[in-house]
């Protein structure tokens, strides 16, 4: 797949995003990635049949991936919303398919929350909704720069490292790339986001179609019975933790297929009344 670059304005700075983009006749899925990773997650989607006729687009957030981070510009989770917005207008991208990883699930409800006419529906992959989802952004809390990128970043790697399954496999390999500055300074508005306590409802309110996925090893999260009970679509991944598009990408593939083909009608519906 070829990478391409783009240049976007956001939070009064100009940023080279990198991104790729498979032509597709049938519709637009844009994946939004997680924090210290990539568009590389979703790389493995333009090899699935299941999607095989979709356009598919993702991009790397600035320090991740082979998009640069000027330390001079600090951006926060705010920013990267920014960033976001002025991708999806650099694209022309619209009446797509938003999904979001992680980090990328809180962007997607941010942006969703502001541009829900641009979007069928949004699915959101163990992206963060409360406090108990800071799988790694915990750790940088409380600490200097310093002393994050010289004691805290390393171990974190070593976590990933010492994790089974290759969807920790595969995020150590990205997550080797991510420029630490970048990665602290997501983590801290990340963290106080997901603290706030109101992004589960925020989620549930947003008025387009809502899926959420997650690993069968993450059945644990505590709003997983709430998301049931909603109007939200919920699917496990069998065998799967947090990286589940690395831990089986035929069936996360087939899950957003699914997403594509039920919001797509619904939004048919929608329109004929």
């Amino acid at each position: 797949m070829k990478e391409q670059q783009i240049a976007v304005k956001a939070c009064g700075s100009q940023f080279r995003i990198n991104y790729f983009d498979r032509p597709g006749a049938e519709d637009t899925i844009l994946y939004v990635h997680g924090l210290g990773c990539s568009s590389e997650d979703f790389l493995a989607m333009t090899e699935q049949p299941a999607l095989q006729g979709c356009r598919l687009v993702s991009y790397d957030h600035p320090g991740c991936g082979r998009s640069p981070y000027d330390v001079n510009h600090p951006l926060n989770i705010d920013c990267l919303v920014e960033v976001l917005e002025a991708f999806v207008n650099a694209m022309e991208l619209d009446g797509f398919l938003l999904v979001g990883g992680s980090m990328g699930g809180l962007i997607g409800l941010l942006y969703a929350e502001r541009n829900s006419d641009k979007i069928k529906g949004f699915v959101n992959v163990e992206g963060n909704l409360t406090s108990e989802d800071c799988l790694f952004s915990r750790y940088v809390v409380g600490h200097s720069f310093e002393h994050f990128a010289e004691d805290v970043f390393p171990k974190i790697k070593q976590g990933v490292a010492a994790r089974r399954g290759r969807g920790f496999a595969g995020h150590l390999a990205v997550v080797q790339r991510a420029n630490p500055r970048a990665f602290y300074d997501h983590s801290l508005q990340l963290v106080e986001y997901s603290d706030d306590g109101t992004l589960l409802d925020r989620f549930l309110a947003l008025p387009m179609e809502k899926y959420f996925v997650y690993g069968e090893e993450n059945r644990h999260l505590k709003y997983l019975p709430i998301l049931r009970q909603s109007s939200c679509h919920v699917f496990e991944v069998a065998q799967a933790n947090h990286f589940l598009f690395y831990d089986d990408p035929k069936a996360f593939a087939e899950i957003l297929s699914k997403c594509r083909e039920h919001a797509a009608a619904t939004n048919l519906v929608a329109a004929t009344k």
